[in-house]
């Protein structure tokens, strides 16, 4: 289920944020006695948004110029008019309390006749470097050390880089991988001096943190089912208790495969070394955090809602072949809908260019060409003829479907091609689950 565009609203808040020095309680501590404040925000344009990420920005770019204007139900309060405004970028921890990411630029402004403007503003960090968590910008209206009002934005993705958008990168993390990797031994190669250093990858928390960083093991298989399975006593996959499947690992894939939208699993780990805790944390999130399921640390999982998913290395062997073929089909069929889409693209650009060149070559062309002469030389029976607008309007469109319609005939062959092998496609899948139902009665 993708998220639809909504307007980038700010909103109240009165949570608590962790700076570096101290904690600040947003809640506003002093009010005006002629009746309520109220801040109005203004950006020079909207963040970017997409239904996979919703609101994103590049942590290069500067945020889009902030105005913000204080009003009041009585004008005649000069002393509110003169306070500062100042801008926050937070996460919100799993505590419920916010954590300031920080920002460049000025993030402090006085308000000048009740006005204040912000310029020049750029995110620090990232989401990946906060462990997937998205960010908020808060604007904090103060007058000396007294809380006035806060508001918020929704929360931001922000990245660095464009491959952190790109899909393929992300989804070739959850492609199903072959059970004979699982009875594979690892270990990890460092060199030390002018030795190198063995450390085996065991079944424990140590294991998993080396297999992660390991930099000999290329080609990491990095699924969760792998990493539970391999490292079972420091991960586990939850899911809901009233959920109900014909077979979890299925549905669990298929989870993994959805962008958005509610999620019934969990993924989760332990440990109790803060240093390995944090790189697992931080490893997990960027490789799930367009995915709809969950990463968490176990402690936070409330198991009155969740039960641990019943898998073992045999179970995935027997679901294996079903993993293959759901990927396989879901690929196929986005791939099929990329090409028609394309096809479409090139058609509408193919009718531009001709479109763009009929309009460089004199305009929309005259009903009166085949004729080769001077306008005032056609004969008098050809020209009342051609005097009812709505005649040369059918002409002109006559001709111009002579002319063109030659031209734009294999692109609509191609667009028949690809529908007929969409529809081939669908039949295919129908069969195919006709097949596999009968086989579980």
């Amino acid at each position: 289920m993708a998220y639809h565009k909504k307007s980038f609203t700010w909103s109240p808040t009165v949570s608590q944020v962790l700076t570096k020095t101290c904690l600040i309680n947003l809640k506003p501590t002093v009010t005006a006695n002629q009746g309520p404040v109220r801040l109005k925000i203004d950006t020079e344009r909207e963040l970017q948004f997409s239904n996979d990420l919703s609101w994103n920005w590049h942590k290069s770019w500067n945020i889009p110029n902030l105005s913000i204007k204080l009003q009041l139900e009585d004008e005649d309060t000069p002393q509110w008019m003169d306070c500062q405004a100042q801008l926050m970028a937070v996460k919100l921890n799993q505590d419920g309390v916010y954590e300031e990411v920080g920002l460049e630029g000025v993030t402090t402004q006085e308000l000048v006749d009740g006005k204040a403007f912000f310029s020049g503003v750029k995110f620090n960090s990232t989401t990946y470097n906060h462990q997937g968590h998205k960010f908020h910008l808060i604007i904090l209206l103060k007058s000396a050390n007294n809380i006035i009002t806060a508001l918020e934005s929704p929360p931001i993705f922000v990245d660095s880089r464009k491959s952190a958008r790109d899909e393929h990168r992300q989804t070739q993390f959850i492609q199903p991988f072959e059970p004979k990797y699982l009875e594979r031994n690892f270990c990890k190669k460092e060199k030390h001096f002018n030795d190198v250093i063995e450390a085996p990858i065991e079944n424990n928390e140590n294991g998993l943190h080396n297999y992660l960083t390991a930099p000999n093991i290329r080609n990491k298989i990095k699924h969760p089912l792998f990493l539970a399975l391999k490292f079972s006593k420091c991960m586990t996959i939850y899911h809901l208790r009233t959920m109900i499947t014909d077979n979890h690992l299925i549905e669990f894939q298929r989870q993994l495969k959805q962008k958005q939208g509610q999620c019934e699993y969990i993924i989760a780990f332990q440990s109790n070394n803060n240093r390995i805790r944090k790189k697992i944390e931080e490893t997990l999130t960027q490789l799930f955090i367009q995915s709809s399921v969950k990463v968490m640390e176990r402690k936070y999982v409330d198991e009155t809602l969740y039960q641990k998913l019943d898998y073992d290395i045999k179970s995935y062997y027997e679901a294996y072949n079903k993993l293959v073929e759901m990927m396989n089909s879901t690929n196929s069929e986005s791939t099929m809908e990329i090409q028609i889409e394309e096809q479409n693209q090139q058609q509408i650009s193919s009718q531009q260019g001709q479109f763009n060149r009929q309009q460089s070559n004199g305009g929309r062309k005259s009903a009166f060409r085949k004729f080769n002469k001077d306008f005032d030389k056609l004969p008098t029976k050809n020209f009342c003829e051609f005097q009812n607008e709505d005649s040369i309007q059918k002409k002109v469109k006559e001709e111009e479907v002579i002319d063109y319609g030659n031209k734009m005939l294999p692109v609509n062959i191609q667009n028949l091609f690809f529908q007929e092998q969409l529809i081939k496609y669908y039949l295919f899948q129908q069969q195919y689950m006709i097949n596999l139902l009968s086989q579980q009665i």
